[in-house]
């Protein structure tokens, strides 16, 4: 997706940096490359990262798929 299709408060499934597998989760905030992404589920090989990370990860625009 580009930066403009991505709106803030909406959910949507995405490739974090730094992890292995996709996660859905809620847009808190956007950048220029990329976004802020409050997570609510994910796959368990990326859960101890992102409990780490306090559910929040940054993904590129690139990786996001369609509004859940």
């Amino acid at each position: 997706m580009q930066e403009e299709q991505v709106e803030l408060g909406q959910n949507y499934q995405c490739q974090p940096i730094g992890f292995e597998k996709i996660v859905v989760g809620e847009v808190v905030s956007k950048m220029i490359n990329c976004a802020v992404v409050r997570v609510n589920s994910c796959e368990t090989i990326d859960a101890e990262q992102l409990e780490a990370k306090s559910n929040m990860v940054v993904a590129r625009y690139d990786t996001f798929n369609q509004a859940l």
